[in-house]
């Protein structure tokens, strides 16, 4: 599995290896990408103002040839090729002769030092001519059909597309494989593409230096002048031209106008120190300068007029920054009516707010005004809003109660005749002007700049109002919603000035250019005065500086005077020219740069279509798009826009630049988008995408990832393996923490509860032991009697004993529990213990021995712990022993004073199998069972503690105990005196312990005077000598082996069999077996029934079965908890067995549960006894079994079918014993006609020993077979004459009889009536009417 996931790895990795350096994208764009040429750079200016070709490629940019290089335009910037010596792949020289797009659309470039062709990525081809031929290019055209001069025989494919070339001597034909050959035709020098027109006033250079000329697909006439550039002639420019034809234009150039207003045919135009009057219509123009209109401030101030606000076709205001002039506008100068004074004081307020400050003196710093009916209202550096009356030199006051006023709030008037004011972050407040009242406007949709300086505001004819700032871009009002949106402004967030003119368009101001915005849709039309003027100039416009003129151009204040756009210059529908729409329809990329990180350039070299997919490597990640669109008269009128996809969410915003620079891009997948749009508003007007792929770097590749995620992976794995691993010890060691934790209360508890038990049951059984003292004492008690006390007795003892265990089993587990030593003798003790169990071991036919060394038994120890621990070995080995084994207990005492502290040494053993080694070692464990074959009772209490508590009480005596496995190959080979000692060598199992002898061993207080002892009942010994016999010897043996086997059948015949005393005959006595493992139990059992019945003790369930033939009982009592086999299996192993499924089975158990009832049940046993039971209630039960098995005898000696019996008498019948009499039923009625049924015939086909069925249909229906076979057939036959279909004679045929005589002799016998009388009872029945 390892392999093959490692093989499936490494095709995957060589896979994505294979991928990444061998992508057929990546592939095919270093097919197109070259070096970008050396000698090439971008400027916005020319490399020389000497001018000497024109030319349009196919992509329609603008070839201009200098003396200085090559010039492409597209519009904005230009790329320049150069002469380099060092590159072949350059220009051969500077200075440009002729420049010529042939049919194919190839680039020629003649110079005065040879022949080039462009053959992209900025690099160009060298065509050498002959040898004498000179190199300077003068003339290059494409051939004609008759300059073709095919040599015969050869293919001229390659001549359909040949040029003509000029040096000025010779003309030369160059084919498509560049082949020079003398043309025949000679071709001249002409530049001049197209005349110039003889009236052309927008010329701006003399006519006698123009070398050049040529128009290009939108009409534009391109000039070009010997050392002064080039110029280009379009339509709209000379409408702007002849526009701006008049002295006001002329004499403002190169000025800035800060200020315009049109008062009747005038307009004035102010700078930093004059004022202009222009009459429009008589063509005149006057100046004043400011210091012979205002009067002379102090120093550091200086004079400007900042606002012009006309009253009237003749008269106006004229606002500086001190002093406010009210003047007459005449053909020549203002004429001054009033002026304000410098320093304002003591004038009235139209205020009637209590917090209206009081007017002593003002400041003089004017702002913005705005004329409201016939006065003017001026914003001023206090909280003051100053109205002027036409004529008056002191003002009234308005108080405008916010800190956001100062003197550069704008304001203006609204329909309704209120003033609007636009004051600092835009806060804005409505004036009345009739009743003074001031409100602060509360609009959504304020932007969280900080110091947003206002720079007008204004309201359309619409009714919307337009507020711009200085730096934040252009809003509009919608005093409906109140709410503030912001427009975009084409790359200029600078708003100066608003102006609506007579047609309804709106054109705003930026700090570079005008735009026209649709009121309507609030979106810029792309029509604007640089667009429209084509100057180059960078021009400036200033805050309220445009007005319009009396004839209703648009005039514009700029830092090169005053711009004048008529409506032709305009041309708003310029998409709708042909020019327009030749512009929209052409869009192309003609430049896709990848720039490395050491600064080298590649390009593609070729056109990029739209649609193209261009891969780069993860080092050409700063990628440059340049496009273009050709729209040289109008370069506003269309912008471009664009975005990165994966890069960019939102297109960005419209702009002229003609390239497009993503640096440092992320590997990925991008898709450039570029559209050309004429409005925000409108769909765009073509658009055009490209594919571009950043590969990855080798180390963050797909591979290189998979190789890292493969590490990691494995990492983690390990990692996660480690993790999980010492997590699982972490929580196995919680868990047998909570466990052990979990065990320790419950023990703790368990302990408590037992002790609690055991205090308690000492009550009862201390008042049931004193009675029974008395009554064991009293000699004229019957002989029955004493035997049943003597039970009871021996019971009342043992649980005295179990429950002092129980106390010390909870002492030692908390540590209470403590030694009570004195002088004990030990061989007494041991003498005692084996008379206790002697009775035990011959029911089970075990022999017992003990042996003693010689030696002084009497030791310093608890006699109470001595018995509790000799008492748990020899119940552990009573249960272990094999078949007719032996448990023999052996003491010696070991060492002696000189050498050492002597010690007593106990060892007990029990024949039969062996403790496999790994298990040895938990034997002493506490609460831990043998697996295996061994239940719970071996090699321990079934609870598991019975070892356990062994050891302690050794360990309290400073002893050790130790179990082995004795074999008897190794013990007899390793023992040489064996035979010689008279032991029996076997193979079995021997727990041996040592405790010292000296006292002391012992703590002062562990030492007590005297023994004490656990309460007993004293119990009559018979023969206590004859039953163990104990010699101080070597060895010793509880009696000879004659004495042994002469009464071993008589122990078993009086333990086994109880016989009746009651009674001298057993002969009519039924026979119970009674199977018990507890010997005492199962005697007071016995004692119950012995008068009456005849008594079968068993003491093992195995051992019930195998002399269950033998015994034949009529009914069995039985344990449920036992050995091997419990009275569960054992009560199912008989009702599976044929030969005894019919014997009545009563359990007997401590278990009260339902659940075990029912299960007892089910296995067929007849009832379910719990201890204690009531010995009546036992007694009556067997009697009820016994009289329902009668019944089941007599009722199927009358029957010829199961079916016919009753459901009680059913009942008792077994699934065997039904499916028996069944079949029996069957082979009885096929053979009903045979005079005699033969037995063996019935036995063959049950497949039955005829002894087996012998004895069961004796036992079920308590008839011979014989005896049984005459009263089926008669029973029939009285069911045949019942039913009255055959007369007696055939009934006897059908039934087997010989003669009808034998047949009446034999039911006469049976029913007491003859066959005839029968019939005859039978009638008279049917005749007696029904009661």
């Amino acid at each position: 599995m390892k392999k093959t996931i490692l093989i499936v790895w490494a095709v995957v990795f060589c896979v994505l290896l294979g991928n990444y350096f061998l992508d057929p994208n990546r592939m095919d764009t270093l097919k197109v990408l070259q070096a970008k040429g050396e000698q090439t750079g971008k400027d916005y200016m020319l490399s020389s103002l000497n001018v000497t070709a024109f030319a349009r490629d196919k992509r329609e940019l603008m070839w201009i040839g200098t003396s200085a290089g090559i010039n492409v335009f597209d519009g904005k910037d230009y790329i320049q090729f150069y002469h380099d010596t060092k590159d072949t792949t350059a220009l051969p020289d500077d200075y440009i002769n002729v420049l010529h797009l042939d049919k194919q659309g190839r680039m020629w470039v003649g110079t005065q030092n040879g022949l080039a062709r462009y053959v992209g990525a900025y690099r160009f081809h060298r065509i050498v001519l002959p040898d004498e031929a000179s190199e300077n290019i003068v003339a290059i055209e494409d051939a004609k059909p008759s300059d073709l001069q095919p040599n015969k025989g050869q293919d001229t494919l390659n001549e359909r597309h040949a040029v003509l070339v000029s040096n000025g001597k010779k003309t030369y034909l160059i084919n498509d494989d560049d082949q020079v050959t003398e043309a025949k035709r000679q071709i001249v020098a002409n530049n001049m593409k197209v005349p110039l027109p003889e009236k052309l006033p927008v010329l701006r250079k003399p006519r006698d230096i123009v070398i050049a000329t040529y128009r290009d697909l939108g009409g534009n006439l391109w000039v070009g002048f010997r050392n002064a550039g080039y110029q280009i002639i379009s339509q709209n420019r000379i409408a702007y031209q002849k526009a701006n034809d008049n002295p006001l234009a002329k004499t403002t150039a190169g000025k800035d106008i800060i200020s315009l207003e049109q008062v009747g045919h005038h307009i004035l135009a102010g700078t930093t120190l004059r004022l202009y009057v222009y009459d429009a219509q008589n063509k005149n123009l006057s100046e004043t300068f400011y210091r012979s209109l205002f009067d002379s401030l102090p120093v550091p101030h200086k004079l400007a007029v900042n606002y012009l606000v006309k009253y009237d076709d003749k008269r106006a205001w004229v606002i500086g920054s001190h002093q406010i002039l009210s003047c007459y506008v005449d053909d020549d100068k203002p004429e001054i009516v009033s002026k304000t004074p410098l320093e304002v004081k003591g004038f009235s307020s139209l205020s009637s707010s209590a917090s209206s400050p009081s007017h002593e003196k003002l400041s003089y710093t004017f702002g913005n005004g705005v004329k409201v009916g016939n006065d003017l209202y001026v914003s001023n550096q206090g909280q003051h809003l100053l109205r002027f009356q036409f004529g008056k030199t002191k003002p009234d006051s308005l108080w405008i109660g916010s800190k956001w006023y100062d003197d550069e709030t704008q304001l203006t008037v609204l329909r309704s005749g209120d003033l609007f004011l636009f004051m600092k972050n835009m806060h804005l407040g409505i004036l009345s002007p009739k009743t003074g009242k001031w409100q602060e406007l509360k609009v959504s949709g304020i932007p969280d700049y900080t110091n947003i300086d206002p720079a007008f505001v204004r309201q359309d004819s619409y009714g919307g109002i337009w507020l711009g700032t200085k730096r934040y871009g252009l809003y509009y009002l919608d005093m409906k919603k109140r709410n503030v949106r912001r427009l975009e402004t084409l790359n200029d967030v600078h708003i100066q000035g608003f102006m609506e003119d007579n047609r309804g368009q709106l054109w705003v101001t930026t700090m570079r250019d005008a735009f026209c915005l649709n009121p309507k849709t609030r979106a810029i039309v792309m029509n604007s005065l640089v667009s429209a003027s084509q100057d180059p100039a960078a021009w400036q416009f200033f805050d309220n500086s445009i007005c319009l003129a009396p004839n209703g151009d648009v005039v514009f204040g700029s830092s090169d005077g005053c711009k004048f756009l008529s409506a032709p210059a305009m041309n708003a529908d310029f998409l709708s020219s042909l020019v327009g729409k030749h512009a929209g329809r052409v869009l192309s990329i003609y430049g896709l740069e990848a720039e490395k990180s050491n600064g080298k350039v590649m390009i593609v070299n070729q056109n990029v279509v739209s649609g193209s997919r261009y891969t780069f490597a993860h080092d050409e990640n700063t990628v440059r798009l340049r496009f273009f669109h050709p729209n040289y008269s109008r370069r506003s009128a269309l912008m471009y826009q664009y975005k990165l996809e994966e890069l960019d969410d939102e297109w960005r915003q419209p702009t002229y630049d003609h390239e497009a620079e993503f640096q440092d891009l992320a590997p990925g997948k991008y898709t450039f988008r570029l559209r050309l749009v004429s409005s925000p508003d409108r769909p765009p007007l073509q658009e055009r995408k490209v594919d571009i792929i950043i590969l990855p770097s080798p180390w963050q590749s797909a591979a290189a990832w998979y190789l890292y995620l493969s590490i990691a992976f494995f990492i983690i794995y390990r990692m996660n393996s480690l993790y999980l691993k010492n997590r699982k010890n972490q929580l196995r060691l919680l868990q047998e923490q909570r466990e052990k934790e979990r065990e320790i209360r419950a023990n703790e508890m368990n302990m408590n509860f037992f002790a609690n038990i055991s205090h308690e049951f000492r009550n009862p059984i201390t008042i049931i032991a004193g009675p029974l003292v008395a009554l064991t004492s009293d000699r004229s008690l019957p002989a029955s009697v004493h035997e049943t006390l003597n039970h009871v007795c021996i019971s009342v003892n043992r649980m005295l004993r179990l429950i002092d265990q129980m106390l010390d089993f909870n002492q030692l587990e908390t540590d209470a529990l403590r030694l009570k030593v004195s002088q004990v003798d030990v061989a007494e003790e041991l003498r005692k213990q084996v008379a206790a169990f002697e009775e035990s071991t011959k029911v089970k036919n075990i022999k017992l021995e003990l042996v003693m060394a010689e030696g002084d038994y009497r030791v310093w120890i608890d006699s109470d712990k001595l018995e509790k621990i000799l008492s748990n070995l020899f119940t552990n080995a009573l249960k272990h022993p094999s078949p007719q084994g032996t448990i023999r207990i052996s003491a010696k005492i070991m060492g002696n004073e000189s050498t050492h502290s002597p010690r007593l040494e106990i060892s007990v053993f029990n024949s039969g199998e062996h403790i496999s080694e790994e298990k040895m070692q938990d034997v002493f464990k506490r609460y831990y069972q043998l697996a295996d074959k061994q239940t719970t009772h071996r090699y321990g209490w079934g609870t598991g503690i019975g070892l356990y508590y062994v050891k302690r009480l050794v360990g309290l005596h400073h002893g050790e105990i130790e179990v082995r496995n004795v074999f008897a190959s190794e013990e007899m080979a390793s023992e040489e005196n064996a035979s010689d000692a008279g032991t029996t060598v076997l193979d079995g199992v021997e727990f041996r312990f040592d405790l010292p002898v000296d006292k002391s061993i012992y703590n002062k207080v562990e030492i007590v005077d005297h023994e004490e002892r656990v309460m007993q009942i004293p119990l009559e010994v018979k023969s206590e000598e004859r039953r163990v016999k104990n010699s101080v010897g070597v060895n010793s043996y509880s009696s000879d082996q004659s004495d042994e086997n002469k009464s071993s059948d008589e122990n078993k015949k009086s333990v086994r069999s109880v016989r009746s005393v009651c009674s001298t005959s057993d002969e009519h006595k039924k026979k119970i077996l009674i199977v018990d493992d507890d010997i005492d139990v199962a005697q007071y059992i016995s004692s119950i029934f012995k008068c009456d019945y005849i008594i079968e003790n068993r003491y093992s369930a195995e051992e019930a079965l195998a002399d269950l033939e033998q015994v034949k009982p009529d009914i069995i009592l039985s344990d449920i908890i036992m050995g091997e086999m419990s009275g569960y299996d054992f009560c199912k192993t008989i009702k599976n067995n044929l030969m005894f499924s019919h014997i009545p089975v009563i359990l007997i158990t401590a278990k009260s549960n339902m659940d075990e009832q029912v299960q007892g049940l089910r296995l067929g046993a007849v009832a379910y006894v719990t201890k204690p039971f009531d010995p009546s209630y036992l007694k009556a039960l067997v009697e009820s079994q016994l009289q329902n098995v009668q019944t089941l005898r007599q009722r199927l000696g009358e029957t010829t079918e199961t079916e016919s019996l009753s459901a009680s008498v059913a009942e008792t019948l077994s699934e065997q014993d039904r499916k028996f009499m069944d079949e029996l039923y069957d082979l009885m009625e096929k053979r009903s006609a045979e005079m005699e049924l033969n037995v063996s015939t019935i036995c063959h086909d049950l497949l039955i020993s005829q002894s087996k069925f012998n004895y069961k249909l004796k036992e079920l229906t308590g008839e011979t077979p014989g005896s049984f076979f005459r009263k089926y057939k008669l029973n029939k036959a009285a069911r045949m004459l019942h039913e009255g279909k055959y007369n007696v004679s055939e009934i006897a045929t059908l039934t087997g009889f010989s003669t009808a005589a034998h047949f009446s002799v034999a039911f006469k016998k049976q029913f007491g009536v003859s066959p005839s009388e029968y019939l005859s009872s039978l009638s008279l029945q049917s005749r007696l009417p029904a009661k």
